[in-house]
This record gives C-alpha cells, structure tokens and sequence, in this order.
C-alpha cells in the first residue's frame, strides 16, 4: 500500500472523503459516477462533486500521484473511433450523419509501464485498444481540459483531411458533442 502523505491540496481532498492510499483512491476514483463537473478546469471539483469524465477523473489521478511523488504515473490520451459498436449510445447520432465512427479522446494512466482506465469500475483499456488511431503524453494535467481539447480538435482536423468527408472542424465537434450528449442520458 502507498499511503498518500502529501500536504497538498488535492491530497487534502482525497483525505477529506477518508482516501488516505493511491490504492484506495484509483478505486474511489473509479467508483465515481461519470459526467462533466461544473467546471471542467477545476479539478477539484471531481472529489468535490463527486463525478468526473476520464480526463478529470485521470487527471485527478495523475496530479495526486506527483503531490506524492508516486513514480512512473503518467496522463495518457488516445484518439479512438468511437463507434456504434464501441459505444452502443453514440449509434442514433452517427447514424444521423452518415458516419461509421468519429475520433473520440479518451484519457487514462500510464502506470508502471502498464495502461490504466479509472474511468468507471471493471472499465479497461482493452475496451478501445483495438480502435486507437492515435496517442500522446498530456503534460500538464492541471490544465487537462484545454490540453486534451486542442489535441482533439487538431486531430478532428486532420482526420477530417484524410477522410474527405463533407463536415467542417466545427461542424464535426458539435456531431461530437450530440455524440457526447447521448451518452449521458
């Protein structure tokens, strides 16, 4: 066990919701139900509201590992093709527009050499793995949520360059979002 003894701020949170091992939070982490918090750059707000995306919910994750100087934990995000198959709740948006599948940025941990998803219990990255298209390093995971969407919008760009498909960037992202939405409900 890995006892979080930081006195730092989101180690403070973790202890106030009676969290006190890197153990016990990627659990409680993962326990929480998901959705967006108020404030997506605020990632307190995870422990807060008690919720979280995979990006807040890792993120979370990653900057309490560094307050504790857990090693060799790092903030990962792939672009993946969310599909019907992948994502059952996306099919009625997708079928909308025509589209077999839309990149979706998907966060997680890099832990040990080893791919970790705390996105939701019994969720792993054996989920997606198959349909990655894409990943990188997030390097600020404070700023998670701006870091994540410019890697996604350039991305959504690129592939949109490749695909010749007859959507604009920002067309694209609000399909995104409609996507995004159906999943909440």
């Amino acid at each position: 066990m890995t006892d979080l003894t930081a006195n730092a701020p989101f180690t403070k949170l973790a202890k106030e919701k009676g969290v006190t091992t890197w153990e016990a939070l990627k659990d409680y982490v993962a326990n929480l139900p998901y959705g967006r918090t108020s404030n997506p750059k605020d990632l307190s707000l995870v422990l807060q509201e008690g919720r979280g995306t995979c990006s807040g919910k890792h993120a979370i994750l990653a900057c309490i590992a560094k307050e504790n100087s857990i090693p060799d934990v790092h903030l990962m995000v792939s672009a993946f093709k969310m599909s019907a198959e992948s994502t059952p709740k996306v099919q009625d948006v997708l079928e909308h527009f025509h589209l077999d599948y839309i990149p979706e940025a998907h966060c997680y941990l890099k832990e040990n050499g080893k791919f970790e998803d705390y996105t939701r219990p019994g969720k792993f990255i054996e989920d997606f793995e198959n349909t990655i298209l894409d990943t990188k390093e997030l390097t600020d995971p404070e700023n998670v949520a701006v870091e994540k969407t410019a890697y996604h919008k350039q991305f959504i760009e690129k592939w949109l360059d490749e695909m010749f498909l007859p959507y604009s960037p920002e067309e694209m992202w609000r399909i995104r979002e409609a996507c995004i939405m159906s999943l909440s409900e």
